[in-house]
This record gives structure tokens, sequence and C-alpha cells, in this order.
């Protein structure tokens, strides 16, 4: 930074950047060598201690300890700026500590004349004498570094309170051969040094520490420099052992509050960022010259850009090449930015071209990127590219040859070769087909607009499944929908609302836009994608992946994350309460019924999609009840998981549809499919409630997925034909309880065969010592000759070894017999008779999270290819959207895991083609 006095003298650098990277990049020079390369200030202040507030604000590095403190030249507990857009700072702060010992610097905003002088202070401990002693401690308990941190929290507790006292006047001395001192500070050189060189503790007599005779304010510094050292530390002790005097609180967002800079827009979590192999270095810089955040939103960038023009017009000068320069490297490594896209294209416009844009172009055409393409002569550039461009027939990469030719004649601002570039370019795309590719260009993702990942995968969904699709996309045609408002639709027994019917044609509308955006970016992408090099032709973009994104409408997300007051009953499922995917795809397909126009039976295509029934009996005993059977419409299943550590799909379904006793008399419900949907969808129940607890938890239980299932054998209330299934299953249990008796109580480490090979190394090493000289005499002394002990020790090592070969033997005949029976399971589950019971794995849902509380949705999607007869897997995860392998979803692990199968779509495999689709 420079000079403050006026503020085209320095470079501009929002609010925000001013609070989390310069102040967190400030360190006194002195010390700068004794931390790591890439260490940044974490503001923090002791709990308890006075808040930041008013003019002034002080905090400690939690690490280093360098202590800072701000003045405003404004009074109030924040000091925001008089501009929407936030505060512009010029100054500097110096490294070098002045005639006080102390850094200081200022800086003042350019619209509302806000100053800030800052000092930093090194600490009085310095880093290297503290990495010392926490070294020393740590290696003494390498074996349990927790029992390390323990032993040094209790030195630097101690030296706390050695330290405070004597600054309260306590000049007791603590003597090295007294017991307790001796166990808590070892007095190990470590130690000697922090106390002798950091505290300015003396030895006298040999054995006797005496304070400081005159405390002064450096002992104050560094009693309080101790407390933050042992608030660091605790922190990886158990919440229990924390001592409350040496709590931390962290000042970051504190101070971007105090400046008024703590409202900036922010990029999105999962908003796109490709960053290539070794490119860091130029994006750090790009965002240091623009002088903004990384978590920036591209608003900010966008402006902070601007202000910087304002403040230095010159469009030919080497600082306006420079910013542009940083504008379109983060342009190119933010994926998803198309207003950053926008305004660096705005700028070519203007004649500014990205350097490293025609250093590519430089090294495409002449294979130097470092030439000087201003000596080039126009003539002699077009014969270059014109060479290139017979050179190769792939559309790819003409487009791109053309992409340089009008980077470079947009450098040399030669107006008739940008002209003559854009005729080839022109020329080159009419010979592209139009017909866009679905399996280059991948579908788009929707932008997550504040805890609507759920909402995003359902939506995805929705648009997938083809009818759903088809006659959204249709609104506006007056039939397919009661665009006229028409009442008399019934619900539940009721007549819908005039309101009720609006508001279901307002979100079939909303839904339409959303299907139509994407279907067009995506169109747009594959455009774009073959048309020219992203940001103004910047390397950085030309290897990352681009991830276009729809945003959904806050009145569509609002319509189905908003419970309504009168649900439908006919379509919704019994049991459980509804949650997040399950809850939002049973107001989707209320809201779609409201909107079709009025019917004499009421019966509706999205209830032939979406919606099957069940026919339940009670029995008691072997008789009938007098109660006739009763029909439940469905429109989904849900599945719960069972105790086990792994499931297996076909498990959770045989589970379902079992008999179970529903009453203390022996009642037993059992239920079979009348008819199903051509889409069936799953919820697996992973949230349970803990009556005791009184509180929610999730099941993480492995479910393993079938990329295809039969409900045929659920057709009927007999279930005869899955004897052969039952036994094997029972087979496969007993073998279960067997291999389990092999394992040792309270050990997680290894089994029986394992202790006993321990057992038997053990003796064999007794034995071998036993034949040592200083063994046997010292043997001779004992009861036991060496003979005695190497014999004991031999028939126990052959005993062992044998009792081992026969657990062994065993061991290896029970793997045999469940890999082989198992086999056998998954086989009756892989052959799927093609019927119009047999289902193809269309999407799954997946929830990440160890609880329900919190946690991220993803949705994974089958992709079918006809005319190259391929399937693939899509992962739809908000923005980005990404091709993945199989095995992801069918994963046969077993082992629990956080992410995991939540909501499961299957389609009917005799009309999948007609009734799933990820195409335009």
């Amino acid at each position: 930074m420079g000079v403050v006095d006026s503020p085209t003298q320095s470079i501009g650098v929002v609010g925000a950047y001013f609070a989390k990277t310069q102040l967190s990049e400030w360190i006194p020079a002195d010390i700068a060598g004794q931390l790591p390369s890439q260490h940044r200030h974490i503001w923090v202040r002791l709990n308890g201690t006075n808040s930041n507030e008013g003019s002034s604000w002080q905090a400690t590095c939690r690490d280093c300890l360098c202590h800072c403190q701000l003045t405003a030249s404004s009074s109030g507990a924040e000091h925001s700026c008089i501009d929407q857009d936030g505060h512009h700072f010029h100054g500097s702060f110096s490294s070098l500590p002045n005639s006080l010992g102390e850094c200081s610097g200022s800086t003042r905003c350019c619209k509302c004349g806000l100053s800030v002088t800052g000092t930093l202070h090194a600490p009085v401990l310095m880093p290297e004498v503290v990495q010392s002693l926490e070294r020393a401690r740590l290696l003494l308990h390498s074996h349990h570094p927790t029992q390390g941190t323990r032993d040094l929290v209790g030195t630097i507790g101690t030296l706390y309170k050695m330290t405070k006292n004597a600054c309260n006047g306590d000049i007791r001395p603590i003597k090295t051969d007294s017991e307790k001192p001796r166990k808590l500070l070892k007095f190990d050189p470590p130690c000697i040094r922090l106390l002798e060189e950091g505290l300015g503790f003396q030895l006298r007599l040999q054995t006797e520490y005496h304070p400081p005779a005159d405390p002064g304010v450096r002992l104050g510094r560094a009693r309080d420099e101790l407390a933050l050292i042992a608030g660091r530390l605790q922190r990886k002790l158990p919440e229990s052992e924390r001592v409350a005097v040496f709590l931390l609180e962290y000042e970051g967002e504190r101070l971007l509050r105090w400046l008024g800079a703590h409202a900036y827009g922010r990029r999105q979590q999962q908003a796109g960022l490709a960053i290539l192999a070794g490119s860091g270095t130029a994006v750090d810089d790009a965002y240091r010259r623009l002088g903004v955040p990384e978590d920036a939103s591209d608003a900010v960038v966008a402006w902070a850009y601007r202000r910087q023009v304002e403040e230095d017009p010159e469009t030919g000068g080497p600082l306006a090449q420079r910013r542009y320069d940083c504008l379109s490297t983060i342009s190119a490594v933010r994926t998803s930015s198309d207003e950053l896209l926008g305004l660096v294209d705005s700028e070519r416009d203007r004649g500014l071209v990205a350097s490293a844009a025609v250093h590519a172009a430089c090294a495409a055409l002449f294979g130097d990127a470092h030439l000087d393409v201003s000596a080039v002569d126009s003539d002699t550039l077009r014969e270059v590219f014109l060479a290139r461009l017979n050179d190769t027939h792939k559309t790819e990469a003409r487009m791109e040859l053309a992409a340089h030719l009008a980077i470079l004649a947009c450098a040399k601002r030669d107006q008739r070769l940008e002209d003559y570039a854009a005729e080839v370019k022109l020329g080159i795309e009419t010979q592209v087909v139009e017909k866009i590719n679905t399996w280059v260009q991948l579908p788009i993702g929707l932008a997550n607009i504040g805890n609507t990942c759920y909402l995003n995968c359902m939506l995805q969904c929705l648009f997938s499944i083809l009818p759903i699709r088809n006659a959204v996309l249709r609104f506006g045609d007056k039939v397919t929908w009661n665009e006229a408002c028409e009442l008399g639709r019934r619900d539940s027994g009721r007549v819908l609302t005039e309101d009720e019917v609006r508001t279901a044609l307002k979100f079939v509308a909303l839904l339409r836009t959303l299907f139509e955006s994407l279907v067009e970016k995506r169109v747009e992408a594959w455009s774009a994608t073959l048309a020219s090099r992203p940001s103004g032709g910047h390397p950085l973009a030309a290897g990352s992946p681009r991830f276009p994104v729809v945003t959904p409408d806050r009145e569509l997300a609002d319509m189905l994350l908003t419970t309504p007051s009168v649900q439908s009953s006919s379509l919704q499922r019994s049991g459980f309460q509804q949650q997040d995917v399950d809850e939002c795809m049973a107001q989707c397909v209320s809201l779609l019924g409201h909107a079709l126009p009025p019917s004499s039976d009421n019966s509706s295509w999205i209830e032939q999609l979406l919606a099957g029934h069940l026919e339940i009996t009670t029995t008691e005993g072997s008789s009938p009840t007098k109660e006739p059977p009763t029909k439940e419409a469905f429109v989904n299943l849900s599945l719960n998981l069972p105790t086990a550590a792994s499931a297996d799909i076909n498990e959770c379904l045989e589970a379902f549809f079992a008999p179970t006793e529903v009453t203390s008399d022996s009642r037993v419900r059992s239920s079979r499919i009348l008819d199903a949907p051509p889409v069936l969808c799953i919820q697996v129940q992973r949230v349970q409630f803990d009556m005791a607890k009184m509180q929610a938890f999730k099941i993480n239980s492995h479910l393993r997925l079938r990329s295809q299932i039969s409900l045929t054998r659920f057709t009927g209330f007999d279930r005869g034909g899955d004897s052969r299934l039952e036994e094997l299953r029972m087979k496969l249990e007993s073998i279960d309880r067997r291999l389990a008796t092999l394992a040792l109580p309270a050990s997680n480490d290894c089994d029986v065969l394992g202790a006993l090979d321990r057992v038997q190394s053990f003796m064999d090493g007794v034995g071998r010592w036993a034949e040592l000289d200083a063994a046997q005499q010292l043997l001779v002394a004992l009861p036991q000759t060496p003979d005695f002990v190497m014999e004991t020790a031999r028939n126990i090592s052959l005993q062992t070894q044998s009792l081992s070969s026969i657990l062994g033997d065993s061991k290896r005949q029970w793997d045999l017999e469940r890999r082989e029976t198992a086999n056998e399971i998954n086989s009756i589950y892989e052959t799927v008779e093609v019927d119009s019971m047999a289902y193809t794995l269309h999407a799954v849902f997946i929830h990440s999270g160890m609880t329900p509380e919190f946690g991220h949705y993803w949705i994974y999607v089958r992709d079918y290819d006809r005319g190259q007869r391929a399937v693939r897997w899509l992962k739809f995860n908000d923005s980005y959207v990404t091709v993945v392998d199989e095995s992801e979803i069918f994963n046969t692990s077993g082992v629990e895991e956080p992410a995991n199968p939540y909501y499961l779509v299957y389609a009917r495999t005799l009309d999948v083609d007609g009734i799933v689709d990820l195409g335009v």
C-alpha cells in the first residue's frame, strides 16, 4: 500500500479485505523468520475481558501472540460507510518497529473519510521459545499426545499463576527443589529458557527463581500471552478439562462488524471454483491487487474493479493492464461467474486483452508464449493462422485457433484483422451440427439459494421424469392444465377453492420457467463451448470445467418448502412424520394435482404415474377377521433399516411386506401390492426418534442398492417362492454367529486367531531368551531351571500352534461357506425377470451428515444414451453436475458412512425409455 494523503496514491481495498487479509498478514519484521511462511493472524481475546466497542478495537493473534490495536476517527459501536457498497480503504502499514518498539500504520476510506490508525506489538514471548517448550512436552509423551497436551497446559498454567502473582506484588521465589514446582515445570532447558528470556525470572542460590523486581507492562503482557497459549492448547482437551479463565473468543467477525464491513456479499459455499496446478500464486495476487477477500461475491469483485477504474481511468497504462489481468484471472477460476465474464467482455470491447490470453495465443500460433505480437505484421499473422488451421480438422481445435486470432487482433488493435477473425469464426460455426450433443454437454446445475440443496435434488429429479417435464413445458396450451381456473376438482373429498387452484397454477408456471431455463442454458452452454474460449481466452479457464447454473425462483422454493394448512390425504403416506425430500415431493405432487382440470372420476395422470395401491388384511390366528381387506394409496414405500451395520434394498422390501403384529391379542397385519406405479419412490427411514432422550437421530447403516429390483413376490400374501431365500439367509446368520465367536471380548484390534499367534510368538521369544547365558545365570538363583523354562515355553508354543491351526481351518471353511451363500443370495437378487413388476434404479438422493438436523443433499441420476446404448451416472450437487463412477452408487463395502441413500426413485423397466430422460 502507498501513502494516505490522496486516495489515488495507493491501491484501494475493500473494507473486508483490509480486515481479513491485510491485518492478518501484518507481521513485525523481527519475528517473521520464526513463523511459517503462510502464517496468518487469527485474532482472539480471553473470555470475559473488555469487549471491543466504541472507537477502538484490540486483539491478540492466537498463534504468534502479536497484539494489534486499531483506533477509528469516529465514535460508535460500528463504523459503517455512507456508501452502501462499503468502505474503500487506502493506506499503509509498516512491518518495521519504531522507536517505541511497535509497528504502526493508518488507512482512510476514500468515500466517507473514516480514518483507522493501528499499532502492532511483537509478542513478549517469542514464538521460537514457546515452540521449543511445546515440542519438548509433546516429545516426552509421544506415545500419548493428549497426555502431552495436559502436561503442557499444566506447565503454562503454572507459569501463568507465577506471573500473575508477580504482577500483583508477590515476589516470593519459586524453588526448583520443591516437589510440586518440579513436577509441574520440570525445569528442563525449554522451561528455563522461557522463564529467563521470556518472563525475566532470575536464578539465585542455584535453586530459586525470583520474579523481576519491577514487573511493569512487559510482565503484564507476558501474563496475558501465557493465558492465550493455555487457551489455544486446551482446545485439544475434552471440554470437561478446560479451564474457564483460559477460554478464547474469536474476534474476526467482530472486527468486520466494528469496521462496518461485515455485510459484504459472499460467495455461496457451492459456487464454482476451479484452480489448476501452479495457478495459486497468480490467483492470490489477483485478489490482492483488486483488494477483495477470496470469499467475496462476484458483485463485490466487480465493484472493487470498477472503483479502481474510477480512481485511475486511464485504459492504456500498465496499471490498467495489470488490473484487467487480475479481473480476468479471477473470472477464469470462478467457473460459474457470468457477472465477471460479462465485465471481462465489456472491458475487452474497450481494447483491453488479458496478458495471459495473449501469451496463450502466441504459444498456440507461433510456439513462443513471450513473442512481442506488436512486432508481427497482420499479413504474417494471418498466414501463420491459416497454416495452423489447415493442420487440423477438429471443430473444437479450429474454433480455438479462431479465438486466438481474435485475441491477437484485439491486442494489436487491428480492426480489419478482428473482422477477418470474426468471419472465420462464423464460417466454422456454420459447419457445426446444430443438434446439441447431450452426452458431451452435461445438464445444468441449480444454485443453492439458502438451505435448498434437497429442493434442488427434487427439482432435478422432476425434470428427469419425462411425463412431468413434457406436461409442465406444455403449460399455456389451455388443455393440459386448468388455466381457465374452473372449480370442481376435489381433494380428499372436498372441492378446492379458487385460491388453491390459482396457487397451483402459479406453481406450474414457475416450474415451466425453471425447466425452460434448464433446457435453454444447456443449449447455450453447448454453443459457447464450440464458439469460443471463455474469460477472454484466459488459459486458467481453458483447462477447468465451467458450471453454468440456473437460480430457482424464490417464490417457487417457498411454495415447496412451506407446508400448506390443508394437505392432500389421498397421496400421503401414513406412519412417521415426513422429512425434507419426502415432504417436498408430497407438496409438489399435491400442487401439480391441484392445477389439473376437473374430471368426473377425479383421477389424474399424476396419480397414475406416481401412485400405487396396497391391499391390507388383518388376521387373528389362522382365521381372517370379519373386516374386509382395505385398499391404501401410496406415493412412496417407507422402508425401515435393520439394526445390522449393512442391509440390502431387497431385505428392506421383504421386511416392509412381512406380516407384523399390530396388537397385543395376536392380530397380524399383512400387505401386498395391488398395482405399482410406473415411477416407484422409496423413502429410506433413516430418521428415528429416541423416546428416552426425546430427540431425533439418524441411522447411518450401509444400504446396498440394486440397479434392478422386482416386486413380483410382493403381489401376493403367500411368500412360498421366498423359501430358498429364507433358507439361505438363515444359513448366513448361522455362519455369522460362528464367526462372531472368534472375536475377543473387549478387544477391537484382533480376534482369537490373532491373539494365539501373538502368544505363540511370545513364547518362542521366551524360549530363545532362556537360552542366553545372561538369562541362565539369572535363572540359576530361582527354583526353575533354564531347561524347565525352555521346555514350558516350547510346550505352550506347540499347543497354541495346534489350537490356532484347528481354529484357522474352521474359519477358512466358514469364510468359504459364507462367500458361497452370499453369492447365491446375490445371484437371486441379481436375477430380475423383466415384467410389469421389474424396476430400474433411476435416481438416488443422498444425505450427508451424522444427525438429521444438519447436513447436505445431492442426487445421482441415471443417464442413458440411446444412440450409443451407454449408461452413466451423473451427480447433481447444487451448481455442480459431474459424471461419476457407478461404484459411488452401488457401494458394496458394508461400512457405515455419514453420506448415505435417503430417497430412491425407480422406473418400470418395460417403460423406462419413455418415463425418464435427461436429454433436451
